[in-house]
């Protein structure tokens, strides 16, 4: 079967990581498969290097730059494909407008309960281009419950909309003795220290200010805290967040910054935080420190709460106080075994096996 499997960039991010990984592990012998991208982005060299796959950078030459229609057009009628499956919205629609006519669409769907106004006109233009057009795509794959309900509430033709969970990979994602001890031998910290992180770009969903009050109110009450922090993004809101840390600020809270091998960071946790607002669907961060033996504590937002189950701690989104509340109960509870829970629950219900499996069945059966 020929499909193509499409994105606006391999950048840093949940949703690319998990398009990266279906890419390398989808079978390669029922699939013919093609990679395109709009931009190509850091992670780019990952994609070229996997065997038995077509990767083409469109090389659009930014927002306006409309020769892409064409470019995109054109190479879709040479291949031909059976099925297309797209993730995000960009790439969604391009690959709607652009595909052959017998050619199957899969849309992917990886956010829930976004606040549109918050990301200027061309993404709530995009929102309502995907709302206008989603009834003639012919699936579409979210990552969550929470991201079904949230379209439907916003109007979107979801009857053919199915969840299939992000799969993490739990060779990757697992405790490394030696990278923790590295981890925790760089940071200064001793036998008795407890690592906290957060792993999130800093945007407005993720909820730093809020985590960042948390955390104050944490590194106050504990000598033996560390907090640490894995993510780019806006400038302003880690301005914001420097300001509420005060003298915390890169002694007992560091920014680290984008981090592409994020596996060996969580090796070195003892606890993982989620303080998202809004707009999660399924939280890549939760389920890989989860995998990693690091157990969270999580805002009740998108699916984390069906994430960590009874192995971790969940709280109102928005809420410092609750939020400070979920983590001082956390550090107090026996996280070590807690964590060990925690990956056996990600093994047996969010591996990429279990992703793969279904994915493949959903686009075979596009074509039935």
């Amino acid at each position: 079967m020929n499909i193509v499997l499409a994105i606006r960039s391999l950048d840093i991010g949940g949703a690319e990581r998990q398009f990266i990984e279906l890419v390398k592990h989808i079978d390669k012998i029922k699939f013919d498969i093609t990679v395109c991208t709009m931009y190509g982005g850091v992670q780019e060299n990952i994609i070229k290097n996997i065997l038995g796959i077509r990767y083409i950078n469109l090389e659009k030459k930014g927002r306006y730059d409309f020769s892409f229609y064409f470019k995109y057009k054109k190479l879709l009628n040479e291949i031909n494909p059976d099925v297309i499956y797209s993730f995000l919205g960009e790439m969604n629609l391009f690959s709607l407008w652009c595909k052959p006519k017998q050619t199957k669409l899969i849309w992917g769907f990886r956010a829930s309960n976004m606040d549109m106004k918050k990301y200027g006109k061309v993404a709530e233009l995009l929102f309502w281009l995907q709302k206008k057009f989603s009834g003639k795509v012919d699936k579409i794959i979210a990552n969550s419950y929470a991201s079904i309900e949230f379209h439907k509430q916003e109007g979107f033709f979801m009857n053919n909309a199915i969840v299939i969970h992000n799969g993490i990979d739990t060779n990757k994602f697992k405790r490394d003795i030696e990278k923790r001890k590295e981890f925790r031998k760089k940071y200064n910290l001793n036998k008795n220290d407890i690592a906290i992180g957060i792993v999130a770009r800093i945007d407005y969903m993720k909820g730093y200010p809020v985590f960042s009050k948390a955390a104050k109110k944490i590194l106050e009450n504990y000598k033996n805290v560390k907090i640490f922090a894995i993510g780019g993004g806006n400038v302003n809101i880690k301005k914001e967040c420097e300001e509420i840390l005060g003298d915390y600020n890169n002694t007992k809270f560091i920014w680290l910054g984008k981090k592409t091998n994020v596996e060996d960071f969580y090796s070195g946790f003892d606890i993982a935080s989620s303080s998202s607002s809004f707009g999660e669907g399924f939280s890549n961060s939760i389920a890989e420190a989860m995998s990693c033996e690091a157990p969270c504590v999580v805002t009740d937002v998108g699916d984390s709460a069906l994430i960590v189950g009874d192995c971790g701690i969940v709280v109102k989104p928005n809420s410092v106080e609750d939020l400070y509340q979920g983590i001082d109960k956390m550090i107090n509870r026996d996280f070590k075994n807690l964590g060990k829970k925690s990956r056996k629950r990600i093994i047996e219900n969010f591996s990429i096996k279990n992703k793969l499996n279904k994915t493949e069945e959903e686009i075979i059966k596009c074509v039935e």
